[in-house]
């Protein structure tokens, strides 16, 4: 085992601490389905909500320095934010209290980086219990634990711990009932990793022993409890991989279950324990937090991605990250509501015919296939990469994209959306018999929000998506077609 001596030196805890088993929390973790966690379970489906310094910096892992002031929402309506998901059927909420930057949305005490010594001093998540209150809602909080860029250098390992348990204190003693607490890089907190955890999971359960406790495991399925070398702001203080527990509930950021579906049974320590699953995935093609370069993901990838979550035995945990404003945008409630007209009737959700066919381009960025290939714009963009897209060069103009049906088959409808807002104009076409190609579809600008287009229902083996005209390095996020309703 390797170690930093300088972890040693600041913190007191011995390396022989890491090679010792796990220590067991005094709250128990449940080995059968209790009520609390059959209730989260029914709720299913929630809105997650990153907002804070990252909204305004435009970074999300807090590389660009910021003031407190920096923070200055001009519009500022939580009320909207869980309207929106109501409206949505959505049955709970998750806010970021405190993300990477350390910036608290709320006043604590503890801290001088916060809404209070901001440009706009609202008290976040008062305002967010209470809308969720008023729209019967459940609220839970997002708290990054490691990656702090203001607090943790400034502690040693053991003070920092002492002020996220203050921290937590604050959260769960001043806003009454909270049904989640979403602990981000779990692993990031010092050597004493599962000490630590589990210091905090009793902690929590103290204050609010009904609260649940997720522990972020990463680009992972929710089927096992997962390890992680511990670390310390970003420094890794030991290469022995730590178990990252004790926790209610479990997580897949971007990662659905496996097909078979999350089996909550999970093994641990040699006892089985009963731990539902929760898939998080943002609404935007590339970022959590809101921001001008993003774009918003059609919603039958969303509905592909209800199906694959809650249709699995998990919850999902969208994201529509709120803008400068402090409101979340039009594009993304819009897209929100289409979403959740397409869940509401499934019976109208068709398939793609593109899905798993074989794909052609004419170029490809840097001919980097594995990574822009022309597959990419059909794979209905799901997994722990969120988004991806077919890329061509920089100087392309023109630029064609081809699927082979396998057989002849009728369709009436396509969806595309892009990055980068390139291209001006575009072409649907499929075979004609002389060896050429027949225009079903004629269109202009496409942009991020992509567009749905009708045409009269064609029968073909194959589609082509011709772009005509655009202004350099055209990028498809995604192009399917539709048989006719």
């Amino acid at each position: 085992m390797r170690m930093s001596w300088l972890a040693v030196l600041l913190t007191g805890v011995s390396p022989s601490v890491l090679l010792a088993d796990p220590p067991r929390p005094q709250a128990a973790v449940a080995t059968q389905p209790t009520d609390v966690l059959r209730a989260w379970e029914e709720l299913e489906y929630g809105l997650f909500i990153h907002f804070g310094m990252s909204t305004f910096t435009g970074h999300e892992f807090g590389g660009i320095e910021a003031t407190s002031k920096v923070y200055a929402p001009t519009d500022l309506d939580v009320d909207q934010w869980i309207r929106t998901a109501r409206d949505a059927g959505m049955r709970y909420a998750v806010l970021t209290a405190k993300h990477h930057y350390g910036h608290a949305l709320w006043p604590s005490a503890v801290s001088d980086y916060t809404v209070a010594t901001s440009s706009q001093t609202t008290d976040v998540i008062e305002q967010f219990v209470e809308a969720c209150r008023k729209y019967k809602l459940a609220p839970g909080f997002y708290y990054s634990l490691g990656w702090d860029k203001y607090h943790q250098l400034k502690r040693t390992p053991i003070e920092y711990e002492r002020f996220v348990h203050e921290q937590m204190r604050e959260l769960l003693t001043r806003y009454g009932p909270i049904t989640e607490m979403w602990f981000d890089i779990p692993w990031d907190m010092g050597p004493d990793m599962p000490g630590m955890l589990t210091r905090l999971y009793d902690h929590c359960k103290s204050l609010q022993p009904d609260c649940l406790v997720l522990l972020n495991q990463g680009f992972v399925d929710g089927s096992q409890v997962n390890t992680r070398e511990p670390s310390y702001a970003g420094k890794i203080v030991s290469q022995i991989p730590m178990p990252i527990w004790p926790k209610d509930l479990n997580n897949g950021e971007r990662v659905a279950p496996r097909r078979t579906g999350h089996n909550p049974g999970i093994v641990y320590n040699g006892t089985r324990y009963y731990i539902p699953d929760e898939v998080c995935d943002s609404l935007g093609q590339t970022r959590w937090f809101w921001g001008r370069d993003d774009d918003v993901r059609p919603a039958r990838q969303m509905v592909e991605l209800y199906r694959r979550s809650v249709g699995r035995g998990a919850n999902l945990l969208l994201n529509a990250g709120p803008d400068r404003s402090g409101r979340i945008p039009p594009e993304f409630v819009a897209r929100l509501m289409e979403t959740a007209e397409l869940i509401g009737h499934p019976e109208g959700v068709r398939d793609s015919l593109l899905i798993d066919r074989p794909v052609a381009a004419s170029n490809v960025y840097r001919n980097e296939v594995d990574k822009w290939g022309p597959s990419r714009a059909t794979d209905m963009d799901l997994g722990a990469e969120g988004g991806t897209r077919w890329a061509t060069d920089v100087e392309v103009k023109t630029a064609w994209l081809e699927v082979d049906l396998g057989a002849e088959a009728a369709f009436s409808r396509a969806t595309i959306s892009e990055f980068l807002d390139a291209v001006r104009a575009f072409e649907l076409q499929v075979p004609d018999e002389q060896g050429g190609w027949n225009t079903v579809h004629r269109g202009g600008t496409i942009g991020g929000p992509g567009v749905e287009v009708t045409f009269p229902p064609v029968k073909a083996g194959k589609v082509r998506l011709a772009i005509t005209d655009s202004t350099g390095g055209p990028t498809i996020w995604d192009f399917a077609v539709y048989p006719p309703r």
